[in-house]
């Protein structure tokens, strides 16, 4: 285990602690934060500074400093967008790398605090630019998942719904509208949400309106014959946002695989009991945050120490896009990047096998 990692661990155990400190540090010294912030100051600071040293471990846990400043910039301009100063942001860190210090022994603060110093240092270099459009109203495609979103945040779910079913009874492949409608549809709500162009109660509902359209679809699929395989998929611990994989299953369930669909935050110990249940082939798993990558890699080791039947294991998202070999450091075998390498890498994998 490297020294990095051990340190990722001391952050991650210590998180809440360190918050709390940290928070009450903030608040008072710094009265005009608590005067904005109001009654609900106390809970929305904490978790704030919580989660950025859940990212500080995840990117102690890579080796890579530059995967925490990257997690910052999202949260400064996404502050940002909600009219709130970046500077709170630049206080908050300086009060959190105060109290990382006091909380954590030398041989831990160390390379934490050089982490948190080298992402104050380049914030301040300049934030990165808008986040440009996912959609093209020129590509077909794209133009019927901005046609849907727009549908949906409108208020009139059954026609989005129709909007997508229709095109697929009129020849799109289903294939294509779950990864090219459904998901492009996804990461621009994604966008519009993080530029404070639509509310979460907004981005709740186009979502849960993706994961009826695709049942809808999947019940239309014409299945292929049986190939012998079977996958077992769902998101991490702490891991929320499972339509990308819920996408994946569906579609390797029409590829003709037995599909052990699980959902949102699975816990680490269901894990093995599970493979081994089934049988599985392959386990895929979906990481959408940076810092839940200490999760990631505790769980991969809970099933190499306590599962007998050798499943591979895939992981994907958003959280491990920052760094090609990530995957490699956690222990899995392999890594998809999108939903369509996802499926020919599962097949990969299990025909290679």
């Amino acid at each position: 285990m490297s020294d990095t990692v051990k340190v990722a661990m001391a952050v991650e155990s210590n998180a809440h602690a360190i918050a709390d400190h940290a928070c009450k540090e903030l608040l008072t010294k710094h009265a005009d934060i608590s005067a904005r912030f109001g009654t609900d100051a106390q809970e929305v600071w904490t978790d704030h500074l919580q989660q950025r040293l859940l990212e500080l471990a995840a990117a102690l846990t890579a080796g890579d400093p530059a995967m925490f400043t990257a997690r910052l910039a999202w949260s400064r301009s996404a502050m940002q967008a909600r009219g709130l100063s970046a500077k709170d942001l630049d206080t908050s860190l300086g009060v959190l790398r105060d109290a990382v210090a006091a909380k954590l022994t030398e041989s831990s603060n160390s390379p934490a605090l050089a982490y948190i110093d080298q992402a104050m240092g380049s914030l301040h270099q300049g934030l990165p630019g808008k986040l440009a459009p996912v959609l093209d109203a020129g590509i077909a495609t794209d133009r019927l998942a901005l046609q849907y979103v727009q549908t949906i945040v409108a208020g009139n779910v059954l026609p989005g719904i129709a909007l997508v079913v229709d095109a697929v009874e009129q020849g799109t492949s289903i294939h294509d509208a779950y990864l090219r409608v459904l998901l492009p549809a996804q990461k621009e709500v994604g966008r519009l949400w993080h530029l404070n162009e639509l509310s979460v109660s907004e981005e709740h509902l186009v979502s849960y309106t993706t994961q009826r359209v695709m049942a809808i679809l999947a019940s239309k699929a014409q299945r292929k014959p049986d190939n012998g395989f079977t996958a077992i998929a769902g998101a991490v611990a702490g891991n929320v946002h499972d339509i990308g994989i819920r996408a994946i299953a569906y579609l390797l369930e029409i590829e003709g695989w037995r599909t052990i669909y699980l959902g949102s935050d699975i816990p680490q110990v269901e894990l093995p009991n599970i493979i081994e249940t089934f049988q599985a082939d392959i386990l895929l798993l979906s990481v959408a945050l940076t810092s839940q990558l200490p999760a990631t890699s505790r769980t991969i080791s809970h099933i190499h120490e306590h599962c007998q039947h050798p499943a591979k294991i895939m992981v994907g998202g958003n959280g491990l896009a920052e760094g090609k070999e990530l995957w490699k450091e956690i222990g899995a075998d392999a890594y998809a990047p999108d939903a369509d390498s996802a499926i020919a890498l599962a097949r990969e994998l299990t025909t290679n096998n």
